[in-house]
């Protein structure tokens, strides 16, 4: 059959690769980082609120550590108790990475190039794994940009510690050279332990997921290719290894997450399921919904940036042509029931199908134990994308020189283009001068502790903290699905803590919540002002200045000029 294979190397340096990550980055580039040059006023790039909180931890952790403060519990949220952020999505990883570029530029710039970047880092490591499997070039760029710019990492965006998949393909090319003979023992476990201590350090629910994938595949591989049997037995010892190097260079963030160990699921899961249709139904997320597949699509579970599954026709259409001839092969059969394994698993504990469910799926019998409980289904979808770009890949390949061979793939790559019309990548901001101007710095002491309102996923409190150099503390914050325990009880306390506005008749509660947690200043958003202001003024005197509506409630606080 023949392939074309071209691998090129000069002075030790693969320009091939250098170039498919170049392009990548310009297409990622065109994609999503145009978005951000167009239009006036702040933008970051995601969905709502989320965004948000991870713009806060690009911020947090370069501070923290330079400040000396402890940066795996920050009090500078939900004071005075304080939060661990290693049971958060604080991206650790992520935001240690990105640092120097966060202390040049700051938390927002240096959050939104990450976003840009992530896609094409995506599709650069998934090219390497395919080269690898195909020992082709263009095959492999194909394969790539499936998995970079799928439809599980578009719609993502916002979310970086469920988007940020550009390590998943090198662990699985670790773990393909081992079984393959090129590394041994020691390499393995130097080469994946790194990476696995980062993975952790980026997202604990794709390290889990990992290390099932990971588990599974070589069960598959034991059960479908007897010629590997053999040395995937030898796998165990050396991934210990890995497991125990990764555990050691990440330690204190280990000893974080286990004090900090949350037992209790953060969502419900059967919200966050696959729909069957969605593996050839886009969303919005896609151009190629517009017009016909909104009707469809809007019937799925979960929300947009959960609803991952979709592959699109010609994909699907490459997989089974894949199927068969591959079947036939331990190795086309191995991939192809990691596929099937990993399709049903996003679909979730119940088959859903246009929005209805009926008959329950394996993932019932798992999906309550403990930390499965903590794992979305529809996040699965990953799996899926990576494993059919490989496919893909290994199809083009394979297949003798025809129109076929070129126009499937190329419809398979278009059909996932991004919808830039959407507004789902596209978000905006405004920080008050109170914030960013320093003639009202001295309205605040130097870690003062505020209840800012709106407190929660509405506001855009934690952009005021980020953008301050988190000069001041907050008795709230929007870094999890909810508050932490203490501002759960009593009743009242939660309410203020969740964000619903408080009326005049409930100013008892209010004011309880103040004392609690130790609140000298209320700072309100001007924009929301009469949703508090009536329980407010009977506890303080307003001063307006600089967009927000400034509460002072300790008498030591400093006065404001101008107010």
């Amino acid at each position: 059959m023949p392939v074309t294979r071209l691998r090129v190397a000069v002075d030790g340096r693969d320009w091939v690769s250098f170039a498919a990550c170049a392009g990548y980055v310009v297409l990622a580039f065109l994609y999503l980082g145009v978005l951000l040059l167009t239009g006036s006023g702040g933008r970051y790039l995601g969905f709502r609120s989320d965004p948000k909180a991870f713009i806060w931890c690009f911020g947090w952790w370069p501070h923290a550590i330079l400040s000396g403060q402890n940066p795996f519990v920050s009090h500078a949220l939900w004071a005075p108790s304080g939060v661990n952020l290693l049971w958060t999505a604080s991206i650790p990883g992520l935001a240690l990475l990105f640092a120097p570029l966060t202390l040049l530029v700051g938390p927002v710039a240096s959050y939104n190039i990450a976003s840009v970047l992530l896609p094409a880092v995506a599709a650069w490591t998934a090219f390497l794994l395919c080269r690898h499997l195909t020992r082709a070039t263009w095959p492999s760029l194909v394969g790539g940009y499936l998995f970079g710019f799928s439809s599980y990492v578009l719609a993502q965006e916002g979310h970086p510690n469920i988007s940020a998949v550009f390590l998943v393909p090198l662990l699985a090319l670790v773990l393909l050279r081992f079984v393959e003979h090129e590394l041994g023992d020691r390499g393995l476990m130097l080469r994946l332990g790194p990476l696995l201590g980062l993975e952790f350090l980026i997202s604990t629910e794709i390290t889990f997921t990992f290390a099932l994938g990971t588990l599974a595949m070589v069960a598959l591989g034991v059960a479908l290719v007897p010629n590997r049997r053999r040395r995937l037995v030898q796998l165990f010892r050396p991934l210990l290894g890995a497991a125990l190097l990764a555990a050691l260079l990440t330690a204190p963030f280990v000893y974080y997450a286990i004090s900090g160990l949350q037992s209790a699921p953060f969502h419900d899961q059967n919200n966050y399921v696959t729909d069957l249709l969605n593996f050839v139904v886009p969303t919005k997320v896609a151009l190629s919904s517009s017009g016909w597949a909104t009707s469809i699509s809007r019937r799925f579970p979960g929300n947009y940036s959960e609803q991952d599954g979709f592959l699109g026709p010609p994909a699907l259409l490459i997989v089974a042509l894949y199927a068969a001839r591959a079947v036939r092969r331990p190795s086309g059969r191995l991939l192809l029931a990691a596929l099937g394994l990993a399709l049903v698993c996003c679909l979730g504990a119940r088959l859903t199908i246009d929005g209805h469910r009926s008959i329950s799926l394996p993932w019932a019998l798992v999906g309550s134990w403990p930390l499965f409980d903590n794992v979305l289904p529809a996040r699965l979808a990953m799996y899926v994308c990576l494993l059919s770009a490989v496919i893909v890949s290994l199809w083009i390949a394979a297949r003798p020189s025809g129109l076929l061979r070129w126009f499937l793939p190329a419809l398979a790559a278009l059909v996932l283009v991004p919808n830039l019309n959407s507004g789902l990548w596209d978000a905006r901001y405004t920080i008050p001068p109170f914030f960013t101007d320093s003639a009202y710095r001295s309205c605040l002491r130097r870690n003062e502790n505020i209840l800012p309102l709106p407190p929660s996923a509405q506001g855009e409190s934690m952009l005021w903290q980020a953008l301050s150099d988190f000069r001041f503390r907050m008795a709230a914050g929007n870094i999890a699905p909810h508050p932490p325990a203490l501002f759960l009880a009593p009743y009242w306390v939660e309410l203020v803590a969740e964000g619903y506005p408080v009326p005049a008749s409930q100013t008892g509660e209010l004011a309880f919540y103040i004392r609690a947690k130790q609140v000298t200043s209320v700072v309100v958003d001007a924009r929301e002002a009469s949703r508090w202001d009536g329980a407010l003024n009977r506890i303080a005197t307003p001063h307006r200045l600089g967009g927000v509506i400034l509460y002072h409630i300790s008498d030591g606080s400093p006065s404001c000029a101008g107010s």
